[in-house]
This record gives structure tokens, C-alpha cells and sequence, in this order.
């Protein structure tokens, strides 16, 4: 019993045989997807709903528009915002690395997207124009069959491989230890700390919601994210706050309150730790620059 609980949830991907990908609309009230790994690569795009997004080590938000890229057994999590109402849209690319046969991908016209494919194992987020393009590639992907699927696909994969419009996600060294993981547990503190972010939410709640010390949970929260609790639960607070910057116009100390934080001067202080500038400048170079 002990065995299937340490780790994280593998999803076996249907493959049919006579495709070399699969690629999907996903609609629901709400995305159905705990934190879980496969052998085979992801290309998500949010066509609508927000929430929050789990990629290996990395923490952030999601909206329409967002287009990433998973490497193989790269733990992965969308959680739909509690308050979001309506459809939750998104198209899924899946295949596996050998998809087109073991040694494709290394030839020397297709060496980009080779690179591209070792770049994914620590996701990376596409933008701007890159962005647009295989958002308009994705949409009619699904409806098409034959060689035009297949041109599509790699032409799809050729647009991100020359990109430089694009972030990194997890940790450089980020490398997932997918035996420390407790699937069910981790799946239920990150949808805790969803919901209740903004509350007054402790380490102790979370334990004991895991059934769990609070020395134990310590250490197994630590191991399986690489992260503390509370720089955890920091980072959920800012990309909520950052957003909320960016969407409304509700003063820094009105976004801070609404955002969990107990106090403006360490609302500051996290936030310029994890963004480098002030909550004021942020909003100010992101509006200047948008």
C-alpha cells in the first residue's frame, strides 16, 4: 500500500496506433487534473478559465492565452480559480519523444526542435507572437488528418523551436524525484492552499488536512516541491496579488489584504523578493510596456 501512495500520479496516455500524437480539446466545468507526470511531452493552450499553475518546482498563474510546453515526467497541476464560472477550455498536445521514430528528431534539419524537446524538461511559457501563431496552428489541429496534420504538427514545433519568446518555468537544476511524491496528498495541499490562500491558512491546518506531523509534513512537503511551506504558499499569494495588480485598479494595500498577507511591509518585502521591483513599479513598467 505504502508503494502506490509515494508517488506522484502517472497518467497512461491511449495512443492510437496509427497516429503519432494526440491532440485534443479539453472543456469542463472545471480542469480535472491533480498533480500527475507521463512519459510523453504537453503542449497546453488555455483557451479560457484562470487559475493556478504547478510545473515541477514553479508556481503561477493562468489565464486565456497561456501556452506551455512540459518535458517528459514533468509534474504538472492546473487548479481552476474557486470563483471562475463558465466553460474551462484548453487544447492539449500530447506525444512521445520518439513519436516519428528514435532517431528523427537528431537529424540535422530538425536539430532545433531536438534542442527545443531537452529545453521542455523544465516547461517553458510562450508569448506575444510565438504565442499567437501556434495558438491559431492548435485550434484547427484537432480538425485535421493526414499529411496536413503531421506538416501542422512540426510546423508547429519548428515556431517555438526558433522562438525566443519564451520563459523558462521550473528550476534550472530542477530535476523531479517522482518516488518523493504522495499524489494524493500533494494533489490536496495545493487545492488547500488554492482555496484558502488568501485566509490565514497554516502549516498546521495542512498537516493535519494530510493526516500528517507537522515535523513530517515539513519534510515531506520540502522534498516533493522543493520549496518550504510558507515560500509556497508566498508564491501563490504574489502571482494572485501580481494579477490582481495588473487586472484592477485596487490600491497595493487593497491588493495586498485581498491577497492573504496580514500586513503591507511584508507584502513589500515578499514581493520584491520574488519580483525583483516594488508592487508599484511592477504595475507601473507592466502598464507602460503593455
Amino acid at each position: 500500500m505504502l508503494n502506490r501512495l509515494v508517488r506522484a500520479i502517472l497518467e497512461k496516455i491511449s495512443h492510437d496506433r496509427n497516429r503519432s500524437f494526440v491532440c485534443f480539446e479539453n472543456r469542463a466545468r472545471q480542469f480535472q487534473c491533480p498533480f500527475h507526470y507521463h512519459p510523453e511531452l504537453e503542449l497546453t493552450l488555455i483557451v479560457s478559465s484562470s487559475g493556478q499553475r504547478y510545473v515541477g518546482d514553479h508556481i503561477g498563474r493562468f489565464a486565456a492565452g497561456d501556452l506551455v510546453l512540459m518535458g517528459p515526467d514533468l509534474p504538472h497541476m492546473y487548479i481552476n480559480d474557486s470563483k471562475f464560472g463558465g466553460w474551462a477550455k484548453a487544447f492539449v498536445l500530447q506525444f512521445l519523444p520518439d513519436c516519428l521514430g528514435a532517431e528523427f528528431f537528431k537529424r540535422g534539419e530538425l536539430q532545433r526542435i531536438h534542442n527545443l524537446l531537452e529545453r521542455s524538461r523544465v516547461g517553458l511559457l510562450f508569448y506575444g507572437k510565438t504565442r499567437d501563431k501556434v495558438a491559431h496552428l492548435m485550434g484547427s489541429l484537432v480538425n485535421l488528418d493526414g499529411l496536413e496534420r503531421l506538416v501542422s504538427f512540426l510546423k508547429i514545433l519548428e515556431i517555438m523551436a526558433e522562438s525566443k519568446e519564451y520563459r523558462v518555468l521550473a528550476s534550472p537544476s530542477y530535476s523531479p524525484s517522482l518516488s518523493l511524491y504522495q499524489g494524493a496528498r500533494i494533489n490536496s495541499v495545493c487545492e488547500l492552499i488554492s482555496m484558502k490562500f488568501k485566509e490565514g491558512l497554516t502549516q498546521r491546518e495542512a498537516a493535519r488536512m494530510a493526516r500528517m506531523s507537522s515535523p513530517s509534513f515539513s519534510r515531506f512537503f520540502r522534498r516533493a516541491t522543493n520549496k518550504t511551506f510558507r515560500s509556497f504558499l508566498n508564491e501563490v499569494r504574489i502571482g494572485y496579488a501580481s494579477q490582481q495588480l495588473l487586472e484592477t485598479d485596487r490600491t497595493v494595500a487593497e491588493v495586498c489584504y485581498e491577497s492573504g498577507f496580514a500586513n503591507l511591509s511584508n507584502f513589500n518585502r515578499q514581493f520584491l523578493k520574488l519580483r525583483k521591483v516594488s508592487p508599484r513599479d511592477y504595475r507601473r513598467k507592466r502598464s507602460s510596456a503593455g
